[in-house]
């Protein structure tokens, strides 16, 4: 039977879904692309972790019932989704500016070593 989230979990409930709101919003600008959005949403996400992070520090030991559970599942599934979006998104870019700088260019526009072209060399086959 569970019992009905009573002070500081109700507490850490508020906090976790404002958290949760600030994770599908980020979700929704990062698959817009909008960095100026993102960059106003980053501090109040971080603050939010930092608040909910100090809130369960102080249930801890206590009966965490499972609506709070539930939640704080979902976040992590959300934070790790957007993350995974972002490597993808970041991995995407890097393969389509390696097109354009490829990798024999070295620090400061010099070309890195090559292995020497085989001029005027034929491939013999022995009978």
């Amino acid at each position: 039977m569970e019992t009905m989230p009573t002070g500081p979990e109700l507490e850490c409930i508020d906090t976790a879904r404002e958290l949760q709101t600030i994770l599908e919003r980020e979700k929704d600008v990062l698959r817009r692309f909008d960095g100026n959005e993102l960059l106003m949403l980053i501090p109040h996400k971080e603050f939010l972790l930092s608040e909910l992070n100090s809130k369960l520090h102080f249930l801890d030991g206590a009966h965490v019932s499972v609506a709070l559970k539930d939640l704080l599942a979902g976040i992590e599934e959300l934070n790790s989704n957007n993350g995974l979006f972002i490597r993808r998104s970041l991995s995407y870019w890097q393969d389509l500016l390696s097109i354009f700088a490829p990798p024999s260019y070295g620090p400061g526009g010099t070309g890195a070593s090559m292995a020497p072209r085989s001029r005027g060399l034929t491939f013999s086959r022995e009978i």
